[in-house]
């Protein structure tokens, strides 16, 4: 039979019985538990199936969802397919609620490898700071933090949160960032009291350990 000869062709015995009676028991409610600390009392049982079935993809979204929010009112075409300046798209956020939403300009990329994004919604401009990660030439380049008014990452992870800008007066101890890492979020806060000089990251990127942050004088 061809099971039987691919399986002799490969070296391997056949399962018999039901695959699952071999493997490891899971606990289910544990999980749960521990994903709900992670992520919130939002997680279904379908999610604590999906991280049971596959862990690093169902952790991978969880991180993307932390920083990039809820996406699955975006059609898939936009989804997939970067707008471009002066495009503009209409997005329903639920029965009777729509965003017009209009791509106006995209700024040249900075030394820093940051980009300004200029869009409306609904006609109301906004400006956001985004990571260029097309910029290859920017990568190895992020500083580290070495002076007293640096502020660096405690470890590795992914920046969810901007909660300063440049010219915000802090005092030592304020949370000036929230990082995801180790499925956890954790706020980053103020070395020193003073006034934010620059900002050197943005929401979505990935950080190294000790890698700058923002600097305060």
């Amino acid at each position: 039979p061809l099971r039987t000869n691919v399986l002799a062709s490969r070296g391997l015995d056949p399962v018999e019985g039901r695959p699952g009676a071999s493997m490891d028991t899971y606990d289910f409610e544990d999980a749960a538990k521990l994903l709900r600390e992670a992520y919130g009392e939002t997680i279904s049982d379908k999610d604590v199936l999906s991280h049971a079935l596959y862990p690093k993809v169902f952790t991978d979204w969880k991180d993307f969802e932390a920083v990039y929010g809820e996406v699955s009112i975006l059609s898939t075409h936009l989804f997939l397919n970067p707008m471009q300046a002066g495009e503009e798209v209409e997005v329903q956020l639920y029965t009777g609620k729509a965003l017009i939403i209009k791509l106006v300009s995209i700024g040249e990329v900075r030394e820093d490898g940051l980009r300004v994004v200029n869009f409306e919604l609904n006609g109301e401009r906004w400006f956001i700071t985004v990571t260029d990660n097309s910029d290859e030439s920017r990568v190895d380049r992020r500083e580290k933090a070495s002076g007293p008014g640096d502020v660096g990452s405690p470890m590795s992870g992914v920046i969810v949160g901007l909660k300063v800008k440049v010219g915000d007066r802090v005092k030592e101890g304020d949370a000036l960032a929230t990082l995801s890492a180790m499925k956890m979020e954790t706020n980053i806060p103020a070395t020193v009291a003073g006034k934010v000089v620059s900002i050197f990251t943005a929401v979505g990127d990935n950080l190294e350990e000790n890698d700058l942050i923002l600097t305060i004088e």
